[in-house]
């Protein structure tokens, strides 16, 4: 084997090394939740059911002020999403209901709209730039981790 084979076969081998050693880490949910997330089940105390989540089936009920409602999947409800930098949650939004101003500072957000349609909108935290958009059912827009405008249906 040449110098050069040897050299790019260590290489890799390096590069390799610093691969993940777990597939995933289920959240203790019986432990302290720390910055990085809960700390992970034990192996075999792990299910197929911290996989899956059933509860974003129902709608939510918009009779409120805001006319919307929110059902959270996330690690609490959720447990395989710890660690992975991701939640999900059905929005239901009644027409002239609003989101009011909020943040993303742990994680992005990705939105579809199934049915009607939407005035969705960011602002950059880096750039101050607004970008603002109304998205109509089939639509979909990313969220970056920033802060998110108001929601608006109608």
């Amino acid at each position: 084997m040449s110098i050069l084979q040897t050299l790019i076969l260590f290489s890799f081998l390096l590069s390799a090394s610093h691969a993940a050693v777990q597939d995933f880490c289920v959240g203790d949910l019986s432990a302290p939740e720390g910055p990085a997330g809960y700390s992970c089940k034990k192996v075999s105390a792990v299910t197929v059911n911290d996989f899956v989540f059933s509860g974003l089936s129902v709608a939510g009920n918009t009779s409120n002020l805001i006319k919307a409602a929110v059902t959270p999947a996330f690690v609490t409800q959720f447990p395989g999403l710890n660690g992975l930098g991701i939640s999900l949650a059905r929005l239901d939004i009644a027409p002239g209901g609003v989101i009011p101003l909020h943040t993303h500072p742990g994680g992005s957000e990705v939105l579809f709209v199934i049915q009607g349609s939407i005035s969705v909108g960011f602002i950059s935290s880096s750039a101050n730039t607004v970008y603002l958009k109304t998205l109509n059912k089939g639509d979909s827009m990313i969220f970056p981790q920033a802060i998110a405008l108001p929601i608006e249906c109608w």
